[in-house]
């Protein structure tokens, strides 16, 4: 059985070290934070010796991870697991992507498909999880609707809206959503 929580009888014990003023924190942390690039590509990334010599000896010299490590301990005189190689590796080809205009394009194209054909994407992964049988794109819309009005992942919220929560329907790229199975006659 655990031990009850309660608060301390006599008050909260404080340490003798004052706390360090708000606006100490909020600058340190301001520079902490990486700046987003407003451009759709990623800005090249200023890579560490470590890191240009990882990439060097995989991609370029192709060496087995057996010796990536060896010349890790070798050169650098640090000691790393391949494992650790091989996921550091994966992250920083990860960073160093570039979304070309192609890729930015064909993302909201998916996006729009996605925003214009999710019902019928719902309604053709009922039968799959269990349903008894077939509900139209329209009424799945419909009962979705009923039964969560709320907000929902992959939103934005809506501005000119005086509510708390944000309407699901919006969407942070496009106007009012079009949704032809909920205005169907």
């Amino acid at each position: 059985m655990y031990a009850p929580i309660a608060p301390h009888p006599i008050g909260s014990q404080r340490t003798s070290v004052p706390k360090r003023p708000r606006e100490e924190d909020e600058s340190s942390e301001h520079s902490k934070r990486r700046k987003r690039s407003d451009s759709n590509t990623t800005m090249p990334i200023e890579l560490g010796e470590e890191d240009r010599l990882l990439i060097q000896l995989k991609d370029e010299e192709s060496m087995p991870w057996k010796d990536i490590a060896a010349r890790f301990q070798s050169d650098l005189g640090k000691t790393y697991q391949i494992p650790a190689l091989q996921m550091r590796l994966k992250r920083l080809r990860e960073r160093m992507r570039v979304w070309t205009d192609t890729d930015v394009r064909a993302l909201r194209m998916a996006h729009e498909y996605w925003v214009q054909s999710k019902f019928d994407i719902i309604s053709q992964k009922m039968l799959e999880y269990g349903a008894a049988e077939k509900w139209t794109a329209r009424q799945c819309a419909r009962k979705w609707a009923e039964i969560d009005p709320g907000p929902t992942p992959y939103t934005s919220y809506d501005h000119h809206s005086t509510p708390s929560y944000a309407p699901y329907t919006m969407s942070p790229v496009e106007g009012p959503p079009f949704m032809p199975y909920l205005h169907m006659p």
